[in-house]
């Protein structure tokens, strides 16, 4: 019996010692979730701490409507944003006085550094040296290097046109009539066309019918409509291939080919862009040469980087042009 109440006094006491920690003047409260906040809880920022400072950056495209540009925007654009940059994204819609006045606007904001992509150096050189006296670096992107930018990243357009200048030739089995569509007021697809030019007189069976240069830099594609057009009407089935300086401007050619009946011109560009691979699976387009344009946005962010870390901007570039390799694309290669 004594034993009994000995056990019962001590349940009772343990009851006793289990209310007192889970009842606090009639109301519940869990432990658990107090030791919870106690965990979340943080100390307050110290309001003396500095401010870490905003990089502002400047991103300047010829023409957002070129799917090459468009992909060095959206891929720079990601870039600014996963870093935290203040970005402004400007297109020049195809004018060169536009292009002058946007870097002038940039140098009045301040910004750190200014990226212009397929752009004109060579005719905006004022512009350029304002954002030089102001201590800003300009780096280019398949613009041609001119003095006062810091680097230009770009694929060797020489390579690029030898390689599909060559293709074409060579494919055709060294004999054939070709159109060609130019575009020398932008200095890369200048120097492919230089090269086209170059290896044409190897050649002495294939016999060029005729080239055009495209002349409006804002409307490229209709302009190149147009000449293909003309081509079409004068030549017709005379046409073995059509040689471009870039791939928009053979999704032109080869549209107006289509539409005429003409389906066994092989016609090519340079770029390697989505809708060109999507045109050679179909057959509308023989080959391209792809240009890595995310990889170029990537190397102009990590020379933006290396400069606001107080490196030179020499020395963060290590060299006035960045070359990129740029492979012959083709549907056998395709899947690679």
């Amino acid at each position: 019996m004594k034993r009994s109440l000995r056990i019962g006094s001590v349940l009772l006491v343990c009851f006793a010692l289990l209310l007192s920690c889970t009842v606090d003047d009639g109301k519940t409260k869990s432990t658990t979730a107090t030791a919870v906040t106690e965990v979340k809880a943080v100390e307050p920022a110290n309001a003396n701490e500095p401010t870490q400072k905003i990089v502002k950056v400047g991103f300047i495209a010829t023409n957002l409507s070129a799917e090459s540009q468009a992909r060095v925007a959206k891929q720079f654009k990601n870039i600014g944003e996963e870093k935290g940059w203040d970005l402004t994204i400007l297109n020049s819609q195809g004018s060169i006085e536009t292009q002058a006045t946007q870097i002038d606007n940039l140098v009045q904001m301040k910004v750190d550094a200014i990226v212009l992509a397929m752009g004109h150096p060579s005719e905006i050189k004022p512009s350029i040296s304002a954002a030089n006296k102001a201590g800003i670096p300009v780096i280019t992107i398949a613009s041609g290097y001119v003095d006062g930018v810091v680097t230009d990243i770009t694929a060797n357009d020489f390579v690029m046109g030898a390689k599909i200048t060559s293709h074409l030739f060579d494919t055709l089995g060294g004999k054939g009539n070709i159109v060609a569509i130019k575009f020398v007021k932008n200095a890369g697809c200048r120097k492919r066309g230089e090269v086209f030019d170059a290896i044409l007189p190897e050649y002495p069976e294939i016999k060029l019918l005729d080239e055009y240069s495209v002349a409006a830099t804002a409307r490229f594609m209709d302009d190149t409509t147009s000449a293909m057009e003309t081509f079409v009407t004068k030549y017709g089935d005379e046409i073995d291939g059509v040689w471009c300086a870039f791939d928009q401007l053979a999704y032109s050619c080869a549209d107006v080919l289509q539409a005429q009946g003409y389906n066994d011109a092989m016609v090519v560009g340079v770029d390697g862009n989505e809708e060109t691979f999507r045109r050679i699976e179909n057959g509308t387009m023989a080959a391209t040469i792809s240009q890595p344009f995310e990889e170029m946005a990537n190397t102009a962010s990590v020379i933006i980087e290396k400069i606001i870390s107080g490196v030179s901007p020499e020395d963060a570039a290590g060299s006035h042009i960045l070359y990129v390799d740029a492979p012959l694309v083709t549907k056998a290669t395709l899947s690679n």
